[in-house]
C-alpha cells in the first residue's frame, strides 16, 4: 500500500515455540548433597569452580551462571565417594578430566567431585591437593565447606585453558582486591610450569592489575 512503511506493518513473532524459562541454579542443595557424601566417605575437600568464585566476588553482578557445584577431592578418595554415591538415588558418571559427577534431577542436585587426574587433559592432582590443604588452613567457608583460595582458583582457570575460564581468571584478578599476585605466580610456576606464566601476566595486564609486568617485545 502506498504510504505504508515497515514501521507500520505488524511483524510476525520470530519465535513460535513456547518460551522456556530462563536458567536458574540454586547451589545449596548440590553443596549440601556433596557435603553429605564427603562426610560419609571421610574425604577431604575444597569448594572450587564458579560457586567458589561467588564467595570471593562481592558484587553479585559478577556472579556468572553455573549449572553445578564443584569440589576438589583427592584421587585416593574417589573409590569411597563412589561407594557412598551408589547408596543414593544419584545418577553417577565419570568426568573426562578426572573424578565423578552426581545428579538427582528431581532435587536439583548437580555435583562434581573432581580430582583432575586425567592423563589426556593433564594431571593437576598436585595443584588440587594444594588447594584442599590451603582451604583447610583458612576460615573461609560456604555451607560449612572450605573454599579454595582465589590464587588457586586463578591457577585452575588458567590450567583449564578455555576462553570462558580465562575470563573467569581475569575477573578474579580484577575484583578480588587482596589477591596475592606473587603467590599466584608461585602456584602457576610450581604446578603448571613456566609456560603458563606468560598467560598469567597477560591476564594481569588485561585486568589492569598494578602488579602486572610489561609485555615483552623485541628491543625492550
Amino acid at each position: 500500500m502506498p504510504g505504508v512503511t515497515m514501521e507500520d506493518r505488524p511483524l510476525a513473532a520470530r519465535r513460535t515455540a513456547k518460551p522456556r524459562p530462563l536458567p536458574t541454579f540454586d547451589p545449596v542443595p548440590s553443596a549440601q548433597f556433596g557435603l553429605e557424601i564427603l562426610d560419609r566417605s571421610k574425604s577431604r575437600r575444597a569448594l572450587i569452580g564458579r560457586v567458589a568464585m561467588w564467595y570471593w566476588l562481592d558484587d553479585e553482578a559478577d556472579h556468572e551462571y553455573t549449572k553445578d557445584v564443584d569440589f576438589a577431592v583427592p584421587q585416593v578418595s574417589i573409590p569411597s565417594i563412589l561407594e557412598v554415591l551408589h547408596q543414593t538415588d544419584a545418577e553417577v558418571s565419570q568426568l573426562t578430566i578426572g573424578g565423578v559427577n552426581a545428579r538427582i534431577s528431581k532435587q536439583g542436585v548437580r555435583t562434581d567431585f573432581i580430582d583432575r587426574s586425567s592423563e589426556e587433559w593433564g594431571n593437576l592432582q598436585p595443584l588440587y591437593l594444594d588447594a584442599i590443604r590451603a582451604a583447610e588452613a583458612q576460615d573461609d567457608q560456604f555451607e560449612r565447606i572450605p573454599v579454595a583460595p582465589p590464587e588457586h582458583l586463578v591457577a585452575m582457570k588458567l590450567a583449564a585453558g578455555t576462553e570462558k575460564d580465562e575470563r573467569d581468571a581475569i575477573r578474579l584478578i580484577a575484583k578480588v582486591k587482596d589477591l596475592d599476585v606473587e603467590a599466584t605466580r608461585d602456584l602457576v610456576r610450581k604446578f603448571l610450569g613456566p609456560g603458563l606464566l606468560g598467560r598469567l601476566e597477560e591476564c594481569l595486564r588485561r585486568a589492569g592489575h598494578p602488579r602486572a609486568r610489561r609485555a615483552y617485545s623485541l628491543g625492550s
